[in-house]
């Protein structure tokens, strides 16, 4: 008897596991990430390196998004997926380096198929002659579930934080 209570056990944790690491909060929360990560280049990195994150990107992107970052200009609008895998391939040739670190996940809320997921940043784009970004940002990413049912952000809004 004891020996069928414990694969029935690691089976039950297993199972637990399984259903924590692939709810939509669990994956949200690591694609977010997973952007914060794509967008950082580090100081000294290659070009031909820093331009492989254009396809990680590009896999996290819905076809449109709409962008909202009243501190720069051209940063606001709503733009094709390809507009932004451009706009990312720019900044992977002219900044000097770029950081984005989570400060704090705020929230996650869900409606269906959309979700909006907050957090605190603290960011930095250098470029040869000046730092457009610089500081924490309050940011709220929207996700949308596509047709394959993958994760895909469709919105962002960064604010520069009062903190």
């Amino acid at each position: 008897m004891k020996r069928a209570v414990m694969p029935l056990v690691v089976l039950a944790l297993l199972s637990a596991l399984a259903f924590w690491w692939f709810s939509p909060v669990q994956v949200l929360k690591r694609r977010t990430h997973l952007l914060l990560e794509t967008l950082t280049l580090e100081s000294g990195s290659g070009v031909a390196g820093r331009q492989l994150a254009s396809y990680t990107l590009n896999a996290l992107l819905a076809e449109e998004v709409e962008l909202s970052a009243p501190s720069i200009h051209e940063a606001n609008g709503t733009f094709e997926r390809s507009e932004l895998e451009s706009s990312f391939s720019w900044l992977c040739k002219q900044a000097r380096q770029t950081r984005f670190d989570l400060e704090k996940m705020r929230s996650i809320r869900m409606t269906g198929d959309r979700a909006e997921v907050s957090f605190s940043v603290t960011a930095l784009v250098e470029l040869s002659n000046h730092r457009p970004v610089d500081g924490l940002y309050d940011v709220t990413c929207v996700w949308e579930l596509d047709e394959d049912q993958t994760w895909r952000m469709a919105g962002a809004e960064w604010l520069q934080s009062a903190e």
